[in-house]
Formats: structure tokens, sequence, C-alpha cells
């Protein structure tokens, strides 16, 4: 059974090919889902290093690992974020066997609230991690690049849970909602308006009924403002639904 706070969590998200997949005929090497369990809610987005002979599977790994590693950690009580880490990149290593990781580097940008209504986001690489809150205020994770060239990370890069940007939140409010985006959107997306994009998805997507709001979404991904961008397109949204009975 849901917990309270887990019953008024909803979530979705798309992926699309970018146009130079399309022209390469290659596929989409970015990755998403969305869970629920007894960990709690959750959605992680991937983008697998395109330079890399195994991006799609790392990325696709990644999403995996995520939810391999939430029901161990959520089983231990006050267990710390540092042994979520340290869970994904052991479940992500076990997924690309027999590849190796250096082959399948992939980032991960993931956020889970938990049955106590704790939230936590976690990014490891490029992308944007963002949260718009109920009273309309913006919050944006700032993940960090690697080194003198301005390199992303990714697992398959990472050494260490410090690698990672993480808050925690004691909880996502009524009317607040995450946005986990891969870069071929996050590049796009101007910093005053990102706010406005999440409110936008979650009021023009959040009620249509989920086969319609897939075809939809993934449309607009496709003809996306940007013309000229040619990386694939991924996003997730979390969300927590507003009731009559919160305080104004």
């Amino acid at each position: 059974m849901l917990s309270p706070s887990q019953s008024r969590l909803a979530w979705f998200g798309a992926s699309v090919r970018g146009r130079s997949h399309i022209q390469q005929n290659r596929p989409n090497e970015d990755a998403w889902t969305g869970t629920t369990g007894s960990f709690g809610t959750a959605i992680v987005v991937s983008d697998g290093m395109g330079s890399k002979p195994n991006a799609r599977i790392g990325s696709q790994m990644a999403c995996r690992a995520v939810k391999d590693a939430l029901k161990p950690w959520a089983k231990s009580k006050d267990a710390p974020t540092a042994t979520l880490l340290r869970l994904v990149h052991l479940f992500w290593g076990l997924r690309v066997l027999p590849a190796r990781e250096e082959d399948s580097v992939a980032t991960c940008l993931f956020a889970v609230v938990i049955p106590s209504g704790e939230l936590t986001i976690a990014q490891l690489g490029d992308g944007i991690a963002a949260i718009r809150h109920g009273d309309g205020s913006l919050e944006i994770l700032q993940g960090e690049r690697q080194g003198f060239t301005n390199q992303t990370t990714g697992l398959g890069i990472a050494k260490t849970t410090k690698d990672w940007t993480v808050i925690t939140k004691p909880t996502l409010s009524p009317n607040s909602a995450v946005l986990l985006a891969t870069d071929g959107i996050a590049d796009d997306l101007v910093g005053d308006r990102i706010g406005d994009f999440i409110h936008t998805l979650v009021t023009d997507f959040g009620a249509m009924v989920p086969s319609d709001r897939r075809y939809v979404l993934q449309r607009e991904l496709r003809n996306w403002a940007t013309p000229k961008h040619l990386d694939d397109k991924t996003l997730a949204v979390l969300w927590c639904k507003y009731s009559k009975d919160d305080p104004k």
C-alpha cells in the first residue's frame, strides 16, 4: 500500500532520437524510467556517451541500476545517500557486463521520494536536475565538469561518490515538481525560463491520459524549438499533486 505522501506523487517522461542519430541510422542513446515500489517513487534519466561503443546499453543499465539500488538502500533505515550512490555504481557495473565499463559510459540523474516523504535528487554528469517549488521558486543542481577539457563525467568514469551532486529535502511539497533532462534539452533551457518550462509540462501534460501524453510529448520533443540541435532528447518529471486540504 502506498503511503499518503506517495499516493499524491505522479511522474511521466519521454525520449526521442536526435537528428544526428536519425541521419546516421543510430539508435537513441538516452534512456529514462519511472517507478513506484516499497522504496518510494523515483524517476531516472541517462545519456550514453556517443563516443562509446556501448553507450546505449550504458544508459539503459543506468536506469536499471538505480532501481536495483533503491530496493536494498530503502530497507536499511537511515542509510546515507553515499551508500545509495555506491550501490548504483555496483549494480551498473554488473549490468553492463560483459562489456567494459569504459565502453559503456553514461550520465545518471535521478530523483526519489521515499515513503517518509524525504526527497533526494542526484546528478552525475551532464544534463539538468531542477525543482520548481510550489511558490514558484526554482532550485537547480549544479553538476560539475571534469578537468581542463571541460569533459563531463558519468558511470564508467567517476571513481568516487564525491563526483555526484546531491541535494535532499524533507519533502516534495504540494504543487512542486522535479525535472530531470539530458543535455539535448538542458542545453537549450534559459535559466530564467526553466521554472516556466516545468510548470508548463505539469500543467499541459500532467492531466493527460498516459498513452496520449506519451504521443504528444514525443511529438513536442521531435519538433523541438531549436531545430539545429542534433542530440537525443529525454526528460522525466516527478511532481506532488495539490490537494484541497493543503494550506493556502
